[in-house]
């Protein structure tokens, strides 16, 4: 069933309004959370890895060919205890896309494009996934730091081939990550991120297999030390689809991208103190739909080993989680999501969750 509401005028102008509202129970226990080491334990409402989203689309009649569209996403974030009314609300989306034989342009602010189809796993990606402590606010992190590092959305160009028998590239340029520094020191990025992936979708007689390889390189220099180091990475994957089982397994390595997954921000400290460290990501899922019903099992890691620069040290850290999650579509638009988790690491307090959620999509 396609998602959206449509509006079409008689000169051809399309108008789609689509979006989805997700909204999370978590009940979790956080291990030597407290002062004196003991447990916390905490039920939150909030959101998940997805914030509450609408998303507007704007298409133009075509025109020699050439397809255009303007894309706008709003979000809004369920914050955490003691916050009424400041609920966070951001922009996402803000692009341009064209399309035709020559394949697709898309300029403005979007998703980025390493790790992107690694992003797009079963459950984290429609669920809750890692997140900070009892009063987490704002969205989840799904599996940054545990499976894959973060596309983010950031203002870019990107230009994706057309299909040729199921093989795609996309390459672009994007807004670099700009590394805090401590007090005087001079952070320069230069030029964009460069980004790429190819895809090979294969089509079998019971099913698919999608294929992909990508990787990713931008200069920082900290001008106040003569001091560079390169932010790069690659990445793998695949994705088999077959009748009502699929699966995904996903690996990557990156350069001075931390065990938090986040490019060019450190959850454990500054940025520049990840300069140079290596680091994986990596994750295995398997889901099985029973009608309505999709069950699935995952697991997933993110590690970085020490490493010490002329601006900093690093710290040995690894990141584990596994889910066990349930999906049931009461309607077509109407899901009811269930997710058990057991998280441990070595840069944040180890839990157990277990959460219940709702998500409506039209």
């Amino acid at each position: 069933m396609a998602q959206g509401v449509q509006f079409k005028s008689e000169n051809d102008w399309a108008f789609t309004v689509s979006g989805q509202l997700p909204v999370f129970i978590v009940a979790s226990e956080h291990e030597n959370f407290n002062t004196d080491g003991s447990a916390q334990f905490g039920t939150r409402i909030m959101s998940g890895f997805n914030p509450a989203n609408i998303t507007f689309s704007i298409k133009a009649p075509e025109m020699n060919g050439i397809n255009v569209k303007g894309i706008f996403q709003i979000n809004h974030h369920l914050q955490g205890p003691s916050i009424q009314n400041e609920g966070l609300f951001e922009g996402r989306i803000a692009d341009i896309q064209l399309s035709g034989e020559f394949g697709d342009i898309n300029i403005g602010k979007g998703f980025g494009i390493f790790n992107s189809s690694s992003i797009a796993d079963a459950g984290s990606g429609m669920g809750v996934g890692r997140f900070g402590g009892p009063d987490a606010a704002n969205a989840t992190l799904g599996r940054i730091g545990s499976g894959y590092t973060y596309a983010n959305f950031n203002p870019r160009i990107i230009y994706t081939t057309p299909d040729f028998s199921g093989f795609r590239i996309k390459a672009g340029l994007i807004n670099p990550e700009k590394p805090s520094g401590a007090s005087g020191q001079q952070i320069q990025t230069a030029t964009p991120r460069l980004e790429a992936q190819a895809n090979y979708l294969i089509d079998l007689n019971s099913g698919t297999v999608d294929l992909w390889l990508g990787g990713m390189s931008q200069a920082v220099e900290v001008v106040s030390d003569d001091y560079s180091y390169d932010i790069s990475g690659w990445d793998l994957g695949a994705r088999l689809t077959a009748k009502d089982l699929r699966i995904t397994g996903a690996y990557s390595e990156t350069q001075s991208v931390g065990a938090d997954g986040l490019i060019g921000i450190s959850l454990t400290g500054t940025g520049l103190e990840q300069a140079e460290v290596n680091a994986t990501q990596w994750y295995g899922e398997a889901t099985y739909d029973l009608n309505r019903v999709t069950l699935g099992l995952s697991y997933g890691e993110g590690s970085q080993d020490a490493a010490t620069t002329v601006v900093g040290s690093s710290p040995d850290i690894t990141n584990e989680l596994l889910m066990v999650f349930s999906r049931y579509h009461v309607t077509d638009n109407l899901v009811l999501l269930g997710e058990v988790q057991d998280f441990a690491s070595d840069a944040q307090n180890n839990y157990q969750a277990l959460i219940i959620g709702m998500q409506f999509n039209f």
